[in-house]
């Protein structure tokens, strides 16, 4: 009883000015230390803990984005017009056919427009024109998942309809 008087005295104490009173503090039995003998060993240490350490093969980057998009150096400095918008900006309209094949009209934001064949590249991300028919013309692109591969990405841009006030 003493001890615990003691030792909330000096945890929860009045104050600077009124000290707790320093009283002996009795060893029992139980809390004695036992005398270490010759040739008896004994370690109350406990081992160090191990270190962690991380990994990386075979996982992802947790700090880079999840969306990867090709990199462009000097974003807009080389590029053609038909690279410097978004493919959601072009508008179709038109189709001019002959002994080549296929070639398409699209208007650009601009308001400028241009003749395009299958192979033209369009867009920031490279989408390539694989397939141009009367009625709309479909563009590839390549980009990347959050897990590195590469996969393709077809989108369609149809002609536009005649609009009802223009005849």
């Amino acid at each position: 009883m003493i001890i615990i008087t003691s030792f909330g005295a000096a945890l929860f104490g009045c104050g600077e000015s009124a000290k707790a009173p320093s009283t002996p503090v009795a060893i029992t039995q139980k809390t004695a230390q036992r005398p270490v003998t010759a040739g008896t060993t004994t370690t109350n240490e406990t081992p160090p803990p191990t270190e962690y350490s991380y990994e990386p093969q075979g996982r992802r980057d947790p700090f880079a984005p999840i969306i990867v998009q090709a990199e462009q150096k000097g974003r807009g400095a080389n590029l053609s017009p038909l690279e410097r918008y978004d493919l959601s900006q072009f508008k179709m309209t038109g189709v001019v056919w002959g002994g080549y094949g296929y070639n398409a009209m699209i208007e650009g934001p601009d308001g400028k427009g241009y003749f395009i064949k299958v192979g033209t590249i369009l867009g920031p991300n490279k989408g390539v024109v694989k397939k141009i028919t009367q009625q709309s013309m479909v563009v590839e692109e390549k980009y990347k998942t959050f897990s590195g591969e590469t996969e393709r990405k077809e989108i369609v841009i149809e002609l536009r309809k005649k609009q009802e006030g223009m005849q």
